[in-house]
């Protein structure tokens, strides 16, 4: 009977290098990140360098640049949402100066704009949508 080489889930059979904890890995990926940004790398040109500065297998170097990825999408998701909270914020404020001086259409209007970007009022919604668009190299484009 020929005995299966089934692969298990975790750390290779012979890995001598020490595991990460969460922190550690918390800071290698926004080391990452911070080195993606700043100095513009492609896929290439970072696997090479996290392969050198953190000794870590092609494999874990794919899995560093897709949490890389996952950071940087989600960096832009919070900056857009907070954009939103601020435009909410501000329309509230005109609708409170609208109450004040007894302009009920004005304050009518805001909250009719308000519930389209909150998405309350189904027909109207506002698909609010970001443009973004995230440039990596990759290889030796110009």
């Amino acid at each position: 009977m020929k005995k299966e080489n089934k692969k298990t889930m975790g750390r290779p059979i012979g890995s001598t290098r020490k595991k990460l904890s969460k922190v550690e890995m918390l800071s290698l990926i926004n080391e990452c990140v911070h080195k993606v940004f700043t100095e513009h790398l492609s896929w290439t040109e970072f696997h090479i360098w996290v392969r050198e500065t953190h000794n870590v297998s092609i494999g874990q170097a794919n899995q560093y640049w897709l949490r890389v990825f996952e950071a940087v999408k989600e960096k832009f998701t919070l900056e857009r949402e907070n954009e939103i909270n601020k435009h909410v914020y501000n329309f509230w404020v005109l609708y409170d100066g609208a109450v004040e001086k007894k302009d009920y259409n004005t304050a009518r209007q805001i909250l009719v704009d308000l519930t389209k970007i909150k998405g309350l009022n189904e027909p109207d919604k506002l698909d609010i949508k970001s443009q973004s668009e995230i440039i990596f190299k990759f290889g030796n484009e110009e």
